[in-house]
């Protein structure tokens, strides 16, 4: 999957669901990704959701696909908790990962 498919499916997630940012993390952020590399996506919105009804609302948005879709999504409250935390995951990925979406 290249850079612009994978823009392509952050410009429809936030356009679906308005979120505050979308963050490309894992294999294709750091370059290494595979031709089975699955796409990594951290989601920060505004949702009522439960978190494994967040994921599916979101990978509802792609129907049957050939690439694998991982995402992780939190409510700003949740975000700013975890990253007062260094060694959390969402730390990492905000050390690490590359921008794709953020709401001005």
């Amino acid at each position: 999957m290249d850079r612009t498919h994978i823009q392509t499916v952050a410009d429809t997630i936030a356009k679906a669901f308005a979120p505050n940012r979308i963050i490309l993390f894992g294999s294709h952020a750091r370059g290494e990704a595979g031709p089975e590399s699955d796409l990594d996506l951290y989601v920060e919105m505004e949702t009522d959701l439960r978190p494994p009804a967040r994921t599916a609302a979101i990978a509802a948005l792609f129907g049957l696909r050939t690439w694998s879709l991982d995402v992780l999504v939190h409510t700003p409250a949740e975000a700013r908790r975890l990253s007062q935390q260094p060694t959390s995951f969402l730390s990492r990925i905000q050390a690490e990962g590359v921008v794709l979406h953020e709401r001005r």
